[in-house]
């Protein structure tokens, strides 16, 4: 199976798509040998960088900021080029805006299924710092035509991609009909309970064996902004040792969230889609 990620989320500096798309090559390059992979994204020069069954095609493009060095893939014609020469069996497009729909239309054009991956709830994200000059009238406004934006986009995939329950859930009352949860990973060569070395970084921190370290979810914080709920979360955690916390949550990585753990469920999403395609 020839799998081609699209996405303009894609920086030098590292990002969290980057991260996954790059996650996904490794796993096939060590654990795939049938895969093949191909990346397209945004860059400063227009180039393809071959590494045994993987390519990366960038397409030179305009800098959107010097500081995350992010930049707007602007050049769809170069897409459908690249795309036509390589005919993926399965396309995901990591983009909701125009990488999004040009991937939708190249794939009934050729006869792909095409995939999208949710990686971020980009609405939310735009009206929560929007909302103080929109007033509460033009922020549910906007909100219903953002949700009938995402409704429209999503629903045209043959599958949305999403990677938490609670989004996913938010996408399907939002009318999104082809929600797929895919947890992401975690790199357990990194993060391990091995060796121990709990002594060394409490005293590189300062922090004392009977202190407790609360670990803030940025994401959750954001959602859910209120002292209530920071109170109930230390509450909750405080009960127990970070020793315990560090262990488990440990265990539970290399059980649940092992990159090729997640891919190997993803493939069959994959698979999935495709089988159910060419039927269709």
């Amino acid at each position: 199976m020839k799998i081609c990620d699209l996405t303009q989320f894609y920086s030098p500096l590292s990002g969290g798509v980057k991260r996954y798309v790059h996650e996904k090559i490794a796993y096939i390059d060590k654990h795939s040998p049938d895969d093949e992979h191909v990346l397209i994204v945004p860059g400063p020069k227009t180039e393809v960088t071959t590494n045994a069954r993987s390519r990366i095609y960038s397409i030179h493009s305009p800098l959107l900021s010097r500081t995350s060095r992010y930049r707007a893939l602007l050049n769809l014609r170069a897409i459908e080029e690249i795309l036509e020469r390589e005919r993926p069996d399965i396309i995901e497009s990591s983009d909701p805006y125009q990488i999004g729909w040009k991937a939708i239309a190249i794939g009934r054009s050729l006869k792909i299924p095409v995939v999208g991956f949710y990686h971020s709830h980009f609405p939310e994200a735009y009206l929560r710092g929007s909302a103080k000059f929109l007033g509460r009238r033009g922020t549910h406004r906007a909100m219903k035509l953002t949700r009938a934006y995402v409704r429209k986009l999503y629903n045209r995939f043959e599958a949305t991609l999403v990677p938490s329950e609670n989004l996913a859930g938010v996408l399907s009352e939002w009318g999104v009909c082809n929600v797929r949860t895919v947890r992401l990973g975690v790199n357990t060569d990194i993060f391990k309970p091995l060796p121990d070395d709990r002594k060394t970084t409490r005293a590189s921190l300062g922090i004392s064996y009977m202190d407790r370290i609360i670990c803030h979810d940025q994401e959750f914080w954001a959602r859910e902004n209120s002292p209530e709920a920071l109170a109930e979360a230390i509450e909750g955690a405080s009960a127990r040792k970070l020793s315990i916390l560090g262990e488990c949550a440990a265990r539970a990585a290399e059980r649940r969230y092992s990159w090729p753990r997640v891919f190997e469920e993803l493939f069959c999403i994959y698979r999935e889609t495709c089988a159910k395609y060419r039927h269709s």
